[in-house]
């Protein structure tokens, strides 16, 4: 008699009751970053396309909130009951490439700048208000076609650090990318779940 995970295998290890259609891997590389910047640098015409083909990878560890156990004993008997999380915002990281352009500006660089100078700015002192620092930064993932399979839509998003870097004559490294860390207030998790959709479904381009 054949064996049910070897005679299927050929099928795809798809979800029918005998294989049925073939299933797709979820690739880690097969996503974007779209930007939405503050409303300070939109007037300043920064071009968040820049950040948007230059951002090479995020966190997203979405499912680890910070919840506790707590015990409750009845006699010698124990149970367990888990709190609310300690809290919902949160931070993310992006790293993206540096480079400079034909008229000599580190352009998708100096727009982080600008970014993070909202927060303060360190050569003339100037502060903003939240309301005035706070961009949206919506991540899609996608599959080979550019189906969204998964988007997450972090909401309030301010950037707190923006890593420097060294220079060093006795180096021939270049400066390839900087890190930037990100504070949002909450995300909005959206993924195709019980005949729920994504609109729009497919990334722009494919």
């Amino acid at each position: 008699m054949a064996i049910p995970h070897y005679t299927q295998l050929g099928q795809g290890f798809g979800s029918g009751p005998n294989g049925g259609a073939i299933d797709e891997v979820v690739y880690k590389n097969l996503f974007e970053i779209t930007f939405v910047l503050p409303v300070i640098l939109q007037a300043q015409q920064r071009n968040p396309l820049m950040l948007l083909q230059n951002a090479l990878n995020i966190d997203f560890n979405l499912t680890e909130f910070d919840v506790k156990s707590v015990q409750q004993r009845f006699k010698y008997s124990t149970r367990e009951f888990l709190t609310t999380p300690n809290q919902t915002s949160g931070d993310f990281t992006i790293k993206f490439n540096v480079n400079v352009n034909q008229v000599g500006s580190m352009e998708n660089w100096n727009t982080m700048k600008a970014w993070y100078d909202l927060l303060f700015n360190s050569q003339n002192g100037t502060l903003h208000y939240k309301a005035d620092m706070v961009g949206t930064v919506i991540v899609n993932q996608h599959d080979k076609k550019g189906v969204v399979l998964r988007r997450v839509t972090f909401q309030n998003v301010q950037l707190m650090k923006l890593q420097g870097y060294s220079l060093d004559w006795s180096s021939n490294d270049i400066v390839e990318s900087v890190e930037c860390t990100f504070k949002y207030d909450y995300f909005i998790d959206e993924y195709i779940d019980n005949n729920f959709t994504i609109a729009p479904p497919i990334i722009s381009g494919y």
